[in-house]
């Protein structure tokens, strides 16, 4: 198939950005959380992003999204970005969950892969790959879990994949020993990298999509308002 243009957003975890893609990246703009609320530059940036690539949202042919699980005010704003796009040039929607990203950064690891995105409170949010060949299976669902669990549910060696992997190396290693393997280096989830995954899995006929009305973020757990709301 011919290679589509694919608008990305990645609003999951410590920084943001917003890319275009067609096979290969051709303009990338990130931002961080620190500065601003995604929702103050997000819409900013976008018209950045048109501007500096001259590229018209008509033309695009795919949007791209992490729908989580993540920040809920990130991905409360990406969705809702895509969203308002889509009333003006409605396009299929392709999802992707933040877990499985990780694990894609990996490609073709012998090791089983462990994504892992900080839920606070002492748990997880959690799901377990494994490449076969060109096909990254899912051998366990995201889920949220107890970070106590964890060694009963890793019980092979495998390599923990985490944009935060400082908040349970320690606890990993002591836990679970030599099952517990590291990269060598810490993994970033990006607009590009979303839209990447996108495009292979438009290829492989995998990729799973949406419309503006059925996306909803990926939360897995109910937010810190609506637990306090609930007490």
């Amino acid at each position: 198939m011919e290679a589509p243009l694919i608008l990305a957003v990645e609003t999951s975890g410590r920084h943001g950005s917003i890319a275009f893609f067609k096979e290969n990246t051709l303009a990338q703009i990130s931002f961080s959380f620190k500065v601003r609320s995604y929702s103050g530059v997000i819409f900013p940036y976008l018209k950045k992003l048109l501007e500096t690539t001259q590229i018209s949202l008509k033309q695009v042919d795919y949007y791209a999204v992490d729908i989580g699980p993540g920040s809920f005010t990130g991905l409360r704003i990406s969705c809702s970005l895509i969203k308002a796009l889509c009333l003006s040039y409605e396009r299929p929607i392709i999802t992707i969950n933040s877990l499985e990203a990780l694990a894609y950064l990996f490609p073709f690891s012998s090791y089983p892969l462990v994504s892992m995105v900080d839920a606070y409170t002492r748990e997880v949010f959690l799901g377990i790959y494994k490449w076969e060949g060109e096909i990254l299976n899912e051998l366990v669902e995201p889920g949220c879990y107890p970070l106590k669990e964890l060694p009963a549910i890793v019980k092979m060696p495998a390599i923990f994949v985490s944009e935060t992997p400082e908040k349970w190396a320690s606890f990993l290693k002591e836990n679970l020993g030599e099952n517990a393997l590291f990269p060598p280096y810490i993994p970033e989830l990006t607009a590009s990298h979303i839209a990447k995954i996108s495009w292979y899995k438009l290829k492989q006929e995998k990729a799973s999509l949406e419309k503006a009305d059925t996306l909803l973020p990926l939360y897995l757990k109910a937010s810190e308002a609506e637990r306090k709301k609930r007490c």
